[in-house]
């Protein structure tokens, strides 16, 4: 099967949050910091943390919330050539071969290739590893069973 698609900033953005959330150790440090932000509003309730300390902790907490939530896609999104091109993707039992629309060379890729599939709402994410994958937008595919059919085949073949 063909596929012809560019890729949608906005929801690339999205994408690209989605699987910086589900990272372990993005998990973690969520975590934390929302332990931090208790605790020091806890502290504060009982003033045992002084309005400085409060509004730096809080003011660090949002700002590094700014960053995973924006200067980090979208640095990604800017720096990743294959967003701002046309791919052409053909699929196969036998693995997938991209081209872009600025390089006529053939990029073959085996299921092996890869390490895990997941559907999320727009895209398929085809991970090569724990940080390495490859966005199939889901409007890319004409028809719903189509669709169906590519995830079939990807989870078969990967898992």
């Amino acid at each position: 099967m063909h596929l012809e698609f560019s890729y949608n900033k906005e929801e690339v953005l999205h994408a690209l949050r989605y699987h910086f959330l589900q990272r372990g150790e993005i998990k973690v440090f969520r975590n934390t910091l929302f332990i931090l932000l208790v605790f020091t509003l806890c502290g504060f309730a009982y003033q045992l943390v002084t309005v400085g300390a409060l509004i730096g902790i809080v003011s660090m907490s949002i700002l590094i919330v700014l960053v995973f939530w924006y200067m980090l896609p979208v640095s990604i999104y800017n720096n990743a050539a294959t967003f701002q091109d046309d791919i052409h993707l053909k699929y196969s039992e036998d693995g997938i071969v991209i081209t872009t629309r600025k390089s006529d060379v053939e990029k073959k890729l085996s299921w092996h290739v890869f390490t895990q599939v997941v559907k999320a709402k727009n895209f398929f994410f085809l991970y090569k590893g724990k940080k390495d994958f490859f966005l199939v937008p889901t409007s890319a595919f004409k028809t719903e069973l189509e669709q169906r059919e590519f995830e079939r085949l990807a989870k078969n073949k990967i898992n």
